[in-house]
This record gives C-alpha cells, structure tokens and sequence, in this order.
C-alpha cells in the first residue's frame, strides 16, 4: 500500500491525560492514511451502574479497517444523511478514527448497584481497539460469556453474526449450490454456514492458504488465479450454474464474477464493504442478460434483518454465539497472526502488504 510519509509501521505514543480519575487506558487511532497511533487517557469515573472490563483479544477487520487506513472509506468523502438514508456530495468525515468493533474483554471493576456481572467475567465487546472499555450493566450483560470460554474463538461472534446474516439474506434452499467468493474470515464463516443450512458450497479466493482452508472445512475450494472460475462453476453444476452466491470479498471484480456463476434468475447476497474506485463490475452483462436478483446483507447502522421481527440483532447475536459454543462453525486454525496491541501498526501492514499469508489477523493485550 502506498501511503504518505507517515506510514503503517511509523506509529507513536502520545500521551493525553485527562482529568478526573477513572480507569486509565491506551486505544488505538488512525489519524490519517498510513497513521497509526495509540493513545494514553482516563475513561470517566466509575459509575453506580458501570463496568470496567480489560481487553484479552481484538480482531482486527480487514476490509472495513484498511479503508479508513487507506482513505478509501466512502464515509471520508461524501456526507451521510441520516434522516434520508443517503450520500450527499460534501465534506466527508474527518480524521481521526477508532477502528475495530470485536474484542473479547474481562470485567475489572463493577459499580455499586451492579448485580449481573462479576468481576473476572468474559464479556464481548462491540467497541474500538483499546485496552479497557467503560460499559452500562445492560451492555456488559448482554456481551457476558461463559466462564469456560475460549477468547479466541469468541472473538469471531461478531463476524458470524455477519455471516449468518447473508446466509439468511441468500435464502438457501437445502440442495442447491452456493458460492462463496472471497474466502478471508467472513467468507469461510459464511461458507460453513451454508453447508449447515443444506447447500452444496463451492469456495473461491485467489490466495492458496484461504483456499485450503475452505478444503479442510469440506468446502470445495476453487482457486481465482488459475481458471475461469465461472466455467468451472458452471461445469460443476452440470452447466446449469449456481443458484445464489455470497459476496465477500469486497472487490467489483469478484462481485462480477459472482454474477457469472450464477444460473438465471440466481442471486448474489454481498456481506462485504465496497470503497473506493473500482474496475470489474459490468452491470450490462451477465446480471442484465440473466435477471440476477442483487441484495445488500447489513445488520447494523439501523438496518433490521429482512426476517424481522421474527429475527433481530439480539436473536442473531444469540444464534452466531451458540453456534461457536456447540463447534457448529470451527473458527480453530482461522487466526494466521497474535500480534501485540502495542504493534498495531505492524498488524496493518501486515494485511496490507502480505494478504496472501493472512486469514484473521488479531490484536493481544498484556494486563
């Protein structure tokens, strides 16, 4: 990746402390492209009803936070109306920027009138990389794990939230053929979910290690950079081609070659984040000549699930965690790098100069 003169691995420490004593904790911040910086600050005191919890593990989201890294986020270059739901052209939002939103953390501190949480409980927490996290006892209720679990596999629950929800979206009947284009963390999450739900799911990516380690999910596993994936599709389902695709790689080009796999009227559920400029998507092609259906999975920023209300935030969220709980989805052998919080910047320049050597990247933390 190209970036200014500040790059990934050029990160500091400032130190920011703030007045009146609260827990102390360091977080991380992209400040523009190619910089990373870690923080020092005091959280606000303690409340009443108020948990402190120290961060085990955090997983790092490589489409979503090597946009912002990059400055490719759509949200740095159009203003988002939130009344109408839409982009306007304007002033973007500014630098800096907290990423991260999937880190296992375990409770340090409780205020006074707090009953359902513990100190040394396991919670999850939907919040920014940083070595501790102020909590409401709703919130730390309903990320609270069980005593027994693993952080590393409980720092995929978001992520299988994400997928269930595309699985959902795809409407998969048992018997039919999926492909799964994109095989980083979402896509082989995705991809075992489909199997489960009874569809036959051909895996896709250009990188060998996602490849194999969809094969050694039972995942037919296919290899970008060396066929025609679209015909190799079609020859595999009797020239018919596949019924429904999910989308995760975030690229036009693999958006496209989703389309052509498909058999007409299939259908293509993206869970994946598109930014930037992009060659590769030819919407008078394939998607116009054989009516494919194109639908948009998202679970968040107010968006409820199309099942709703028989299916919200919190029954996924329940769902996706029961399904790591019981080994439905294996998340074991998915993490490629532990990289310590302090060498964040090291993380993102990992994932961006080696993708190929990288499935889950996350950060580790020493209390």
């Amino acid at each position: 990746m190209t970036t200014p003169a500040n790059t990934a691995t050029d990160h500091t420490l400032r130190r920011t402390l703030q007045p009146s004593g609260g827990p102390l904790c360091r977080r991380l911040l992209i400040c523009g492209p190619g910089q990373v910086e870690i923080i020092e600050q005091r959280l606000p005191r303690l409340g009443d009803s108020d948990v402190f919890a120290e961060t085990m593990i955090s997983g790092i989201s490589h489409g979503t936070e090597m946009a912002w890294l990059g400055g490719a986020a759509a949200a740095l270059h159009r203003t988002w109306d939130a009344d109408h739901r839409y982009y306007t052209d304007g002033q973007g939002r500014d630098y800096p920027v907290a990423p991260g939103y999937e880190s296992i953390a375990r409770v340090a501190q409780i205020g006074r009138a707090v009953t359902h949480v513990e100190v040394g409980d396991l919670v999850a927490v939907d919040a920014p990389h940083a070595t501790g996290h102020l909590l409401t006892e709703t919130a730390a209720t309903a990320g609270l794990l069980p005593a027994d679990t693993d952080p590393e596999r409980a720092v995929f629950h978001i992520l299988t939230r994400v997928a269930l929800a595309g699985v959902h979206d795809a409407a998969l009947r048992v018997g039919e053929t999926v492909v799964v284009m994109g095989l980083g963390t979402v896509g082989l999450l995705a991809a075992q979910h489909a199997r489960h739900a009874g569809a036959r799911v051909i895996g896709v990516d250009r990188y060998p290690l996602r490849v194999q380690a969809a094969q050694a999910l039972g995942v037919h596993g296919l290899h970008a950079d060396t066929i025609d994936v679209a015909a190799e599709v079609h020859d595999l389902t009797d020239g018919a081609g596949a019924d429904a695709a999910i989308e995760a790689s975030g690229s036009y080009g693999g958006l496209h070659e989703a389309i052509r796999c498909l058999r007409v009227a299939g259908r293509v559920a993206t869970v994946a984040s598109y930014h930037g400029d992009q060659s590769g998507l030819r919407l008078g092609e394939e998607y116009h000549r054989n009516r494919i259906t194109l639908i948009s999975s998202m679970t968040i920023n107010g968006c409820p699930q199309r099942a709703h209300p028989q299916w919200t935030l919190d029954r996924l969220n329940r769902t996706a965690w029961h399904l790591i709980a019981d080994g439905t989805i294996r998340t074991d052998g998915l993490i490629t790098h532990r990289i310590p919080f302090d060498q964040a910047a090291d993380a993102y320049t990992l994932i961006s100069d080696t993708p190929q050597d990288t499935i889950k990247v996350v950060l580790t933390y020493d209390h």
